[in-house]
């Protein structure tokens, strides 16, 4: 059995479509989705009807539907601050039963293949803890990989340095009982496989937003389960073009309706590095220091930070 392994979409239907055909070719038999469909690409309803006709339901929700589900019953004549642009649009514009559908979606959610059983969840906390964001998360990937050249083999090669040394690490996994257990939300693609016993950790990395600094390339994972139970994994990139999928999102209302979010996100994009929770820290650092301490930030404290940042 051969599953195509994805997660964090965020709206990225160009992406998501050419993992999807890219795994089809690979003759994939069914589909594992992390989490994160919606929010910060413009196309999140075509991406919730791809999740759909997966012909497994191997699907759970990730933190960002989180977002969507508090705005249900909420009165819209008072969202009109800056920050929270991105999902007032996307809850305006993803059809009701798209809605329904991606918040129906457990949380967490397990399975057996031939004997052997597969954990989702969209954080590794579930898991192991909170391990991963502190030790290789796309905010201190930001910082190591700054203006350098990333390939795939360094970032694995990296990772896998911290993991192989870590008493900590290794006695988080030996907690877990045998089995496959898979995540996202970190944007970051990795794998761990114990030495001594049939434990695989699976985070196959953003389809739709990548933060581990290789650029123009969207990451997945398959992960193969023989008869017998047992298992590999084949960490995958293609080629994408980032710069061209920015252009697209231009013509949109997504633009147009949630201008700075969708201009960080650019910088996302064409970096593959951690911009946004550093533009979070700024602003609100900057509305502070202006005596503002309105949250969400109002349009106007969002736009000047916004133009703050970009001088710094």
């Amino acid at each position: 059995m051969k599953f195509a392994v994805l997660s964090d979409i965020h709206g990225n239907y160009p992406a998501l479509k050419a993992v999807l055909e890219d795994a089809k070719r690979r003759g994939v038999d069914d589909f594992i989705a992390a989490g994160d469909y919606c929010l910060s690409g413009p196309w999140p309803n075509e991406c919730i009807m791809a999740l759909k006709e997966f012909p497994g339901k191997h699907v759970i929700r990730g933190n960002e539907e989180r977002y969507l589900e508090n705005l249900i019953g909420k009165d819209q004549s008072k969202w009109t601050d800056g920050q929270m642009q991105i999902s007032y649009w996307n809850f305006r514009n993803i059809r009701e039963e798209n809605l329904n559908y991606v918040l129906s979606l457990p949380q967490k959610t397990a399975f057996e293949c031939n004997g052997l059983k597969i954990h989702v969840a969209h954080s590794s906390d579930t898991f192991i803890g909170e391990y991963e964001f502190p030790h290789f998360g796309p905010g201190i990937f930001s910082k190591k990989y700054e203006n350098i050249e990333v390939t795939p083999e360094m970032v694995r090669k990296d990772i896998h340095a911290i993991l192989e040394t870590d008493a900590d690490f290794h006695a988080r996994v030996a907690a877990l009982e045998d089995g496959v257990y898979i995540f996202g939300h970190s944007h970051i693609q990795w794998s761990y496989k114990a030495s001594d016993r049939n434990v695989l950790l699976v985070n196959p990395g953003s389809c739709g937003l990548p933060l581990d600094a290789i650029k123009d390339s969207l990451p997945y994972s398959i992960l193969t389960v023989t008869e017998d139970g047992e298992i590999s994994l084949e960490e995958i990139r293609i080629p994408f073009s980032m710069a061209d999928y920015v252009e697209e999102v231009k013509k949109t209302t997504q633009y147009a309706e949630a201008n700075i979010w969708s201009k960080v996100i650019f910088q996302e994009l064409l970096t593959a590095r951690e911009h946004l929770m550093f533009f979070l820290w700024f602003a609100d650092a900057f509305a502070n220091e202006m005596g503002d301490h309105q949250r969400p930030f109002t349009v106007e404290t969002w736009e000047k930070a916004y133009e703050a940042w970009q001088l710094r």
